[in-house]
């Protein structure tokens, strides 16, 4: 045992690799010789230590500039504009809204965790809705300066970077910095990561199943005391659950699946931990439910809660053909495998385990010819169970939703875990892949110059698949009247009702609404509320008004008709708006002419295509 394999004066009990300490994340420092007396094959001393002290530099921050380079390329479609451009559309303006708005309640002394500035006039559990309050809260110099889009895009682009330097912490533990670096590239970039990117900040900024590993991991081998481990993961599971509650459940759940397997491959040195492991986990308790007992009182005993299922289940799975078939966000994609990842069930963001023929068999060759190695022998059945849980409660096989039933049936019955979706476990496949190239690189790593020129260009050749299809960017730009002092016109804290009626499809006032300092309510929202049975949906409640709105901006109602409506005006009266906007829209033409005659009154023309009905609840 090394001696860096002792933290705290606790002797680890067992081992599960290689431990060092040679770079400022953790991992073996190769390569290095012992100092000699005198010179080193002929070397001064003075140009010895020159050596060495080059050698013990820390490799991360390269690492690091490299993921942040390689991210900026893949997204510098964001950068040509970032005030006014995003992806995602519609959870872009959501994540927008939430980065936004989390500062201005703190600076304001509101509850950032409960608003009625949506869904007016009842408000909004922001709870229910993954706020990304941590990151709101971190970012708030870019939202102060150069607003919530420039905020959100920041976030996007630096989340494949920090959840690639977390893996590669991760992976520092059994390999050295190049390996590691493999390791980190095929988490931080792999199709879940880049999918993601693509609307879901809150699984795309993902170190938390890595730094979950590397705590674990100084549990059980003692590198740290109990306690000072256990506050580590108090910390990580307080910041991890006001970023995602869906990782952090998850992460849970295959956190404590590797527990039992590594438990199950070495019982006499696990049997040795168990008082250890309680003493961490009870200070992670402590420290956890400190940090996080307001905003979870007001999650599940606060206003606006909901029940019940938030997402349907047997859809955002992973198919059978999933793994092997490339998707639109893949740049190597023949017209062929598309038409095939077309039929597969849910949104295509969410069809991302995406692995590839070449780095399946590879992983499959990987698992037999490093059977012995402790760490693979529970990375091997690992993956295995969780790929087993990404297909969902029955079997998907070519987007046909067979009668086969599979494990993840029982898990949708838990509580909080039955409302992770499948498919998004494809981001822990990819770290334990990317685990798993490494110690294979680090130890082909001590071979002849050719077997590791061979091992990098089998490992390159698997991983070409996986790069990423060109992102393309849509633009997020408020109209010129909420961005300017125009919008002063309407009083702080009124109540609005705007036109496109914000819903999940077209959230464009909540836009608005946080471009204008968040300076009025609105009617309607994108975000999770509870529908009149209290259960959860993602949209305000059906009301005359609402179908008058949307139908005529759809083009399938004449304002005529619409005013015709019974219970339009009886719903416009309770609803009791201080304004009306209609602003830039589908038929906007017909919603004018919608909202004149239910106002009774002729609009005032604002800058960019606004027009405005003030203090429209008197008429």
């Amino acid at each position: 045992m090394s001696a860096t394999e002792q933290g705290s004066g606790v002797v680890a009990p067992f081992r599960l690799g290689r431990v060092g300490s040679g770079d400022a994340l953790g991992g073996p420092e190769t390569g290095e010789t012992t100092l000699g007396r005198g010179t080193d094959g002929g070397l001064p001393i003075s140009a010895r230590h020159r050596r060495h002290a080059r050698r013990r530099l820390p490799r991360w921050p390269l690492v690091l500039a490299g993921y942040l380079v390689l991210a900026a390329v893949l997204l510098r479609s964001l950068w040509a504009d970032p005030g006014a451009r995003g992806y995602g559309v519609s959870d872009a303006t959501l994540f927008t809204w939430f980065i936004g708005w989390v500062p201005h309640a703190v600076l304001h002394g509101s509850n950032p965790f409960v608003t009625h500035l949506l869904n007016a006039p009842d408000g909004v559990n922001i709870m229910w809705s993954t706020p990304v309050v941590l990151l709101a809260l971190l970012i708030t110099p870019v939202t102060m300066v150069a607003g919530p889009v420039v905020a959100l895009n920041t976030l996007l682009t630096l989340a494949p970077a920090v959840s690639a330097i977390a893996a590669y912490g991760a992976a520092r533990r059994w390999a050295s910095a190049w390996p590691a670096a493999v390791a980190g590239l095929l988490y931080g970039f792999s199709p879940y990561m880049i999918g993601a990117t693509r609307g879901h900040l809150h699984l795309t900024f993902a170190p938390f199943p890595p730094l979950l590993l590397m705590l674990l991991h100084d549990l059980f081998t003692g590198r740290r005391s109990p306690r000072r481990t256990g506050l580590w993961l108090g910390l990580l599971v307080a910041a991890q659950a006001l970023v995602s509650e869906e990782l952090l459940a998850t992460g849970a759940l295959i956190g404590g699946l590797g527990v039992l397997i590594a438990a199950a491959r070495n019982r006499a040195a696990v049997r040795a931990q168990v008082g250890p492991l309680a003493r961490s986990l009870g200070w992670c308790a402590l420290v956890a439910a400190a940090l996080l007992a307001w905003p979870l009182w007001i999650q599940f005993r606060g206003p606006y809660r909901v029940s019940g299922s938030i997402q349907p289940h047997d859809v955002a799975v992973s198919d059978l053909l999933t793994f092997a078939v490339p998707t639109w966000a893949q740049w190597l994609a023949p017209h062929q495998a598309l038409a095939r990842s077309h039929r597969f069930t849910g949104n295509p963001v969410e069809v991302s385990a995406y692995f590839g023929v070449p780095l399946l068999l590879l992983l499959a060759a990987l698992s037999v010819r490093l059977r012995r190695d402790p760490v693979v022998r529970v990375l091997t059945p690992l993956f295995a169970i969780v790929a087993l849980l990404s297909l969902g409660g029955h079997l998907h096989i070519d987007g046909r939703i067979t009668r086969i039933v599979l494990p993840w049936l029982l898990a949708e019955r838990l509580p909080v875990i039955g409302n992770a979706l499948p498919s998004r476990l494809a981001l822990y496949l990819t770290l334990f892949a990317g685990l798993a190239l490494a110690i294979w690189l680090e130890q082909v790593r001590q071979r002849p110059v050719p077997r590791r020129a061979g091992a990098a260009v089998l490992a390159a050749a698997a991983l070409v698949p996986l790069f990423p299809a060109p992102m393309h960017a849509h633009e997020m730009r408020a109209p010129t009247f909420f961005t300017t002092a125009a919008v002063r016109v309407i009083p702080n804290g009124a109540r609005v009702l705007v036109a496109p009626y914000p819903r999940p499809d077209i959230p464009d006032a909540m836009l608005w609404q946080a471009q204008a300092g968040y300076r009025f309510a609105v009617a309607g929202c994108y975000c999770t509320v509870p529908g009149p049975d209290g259960r959860s949906q993602f949209h305000g409640n059906a009301s005359p008004l609402t179908t008058a709105l949307l139908t005529v901006e759809a083009g399938t109602m004449t304002p005529r008709a619409a005013l015709a409506l019974p219970g339009l005006r009886e719903a416009y009266r309770a609803l009791h708006p201080d304004a009306v906007i209609v602003g830039p829209a589908d038929h906007h033409a017909e919603l004018i002419e919608l909202v004149t005659g239910l106002t009774g009154r002729s609009p005032v023309d604002e800058p960019g295509g606004v027009a405005l009905w003030p203090e429209s609840f008197r008429v």
